[in-house]
């Protein structure tokens, strides 16, 4: 039996809805009550830059985005890393674990979140970050 042109053509459309739907992440942003979709790509790299308010020190927390954002670590220098772990363990392999569809950031200061070249930052308010497609 012969296959029928659109049979293929959709099986095609279909393998390439799949292959983009694997290296592509559409994203909800919620700043200031606004929504607006962006698209990352899976294996991107991505950073949120903010000053702890107690030590006054600038924190870098790294992430890639995967089938959720994931690989965090923190980049600050040692009093502050104290302050947040009381100074009773290394918070690195505790960051690395962690897996989230959602980043939810909340500042009156300030803080930049970066994925690949896109960049937001917020003051005095929210930003939310929702991966939409989770597989």
């Amino acid at each position: 039996m012969k296959q029928r042109p659109t049979v293929i053509a959709c099986a095609l459309v279909g393998i390439v809805l799949v292959a983009v739907g694997f290296f592509l992440k559409p994203a909800r942003i919620m700043k200031d009550e606004r929504s607006s979709l962006v698209f990352f790509r899976r294996f991107q790299e991505g950073s949120i830059r903010f000053v702890n308010s107690v030590t006054l020190k600038p924190v870098t927390i790294r992430f890639r985005v995967g089938s959720v954002f994931r690989d965090f670590s923190m980049e600050t220098d040692e009093e502050t890393r104290n302050y947040y772990t009381s100074g009773t363990y290394a918070i690195d392999p505790v960051l690395s674990r962690q897996k989230t569809s959602a980043l939810k950031l909340c500042s009156i200061q300030g803080i930049a979140l970066s994925v690949g070249d896109d960049r937001w930052e917020i003051q005095d308010g929210c930003l939310e970050v929702t991966l939409l497609w989770t597989f």
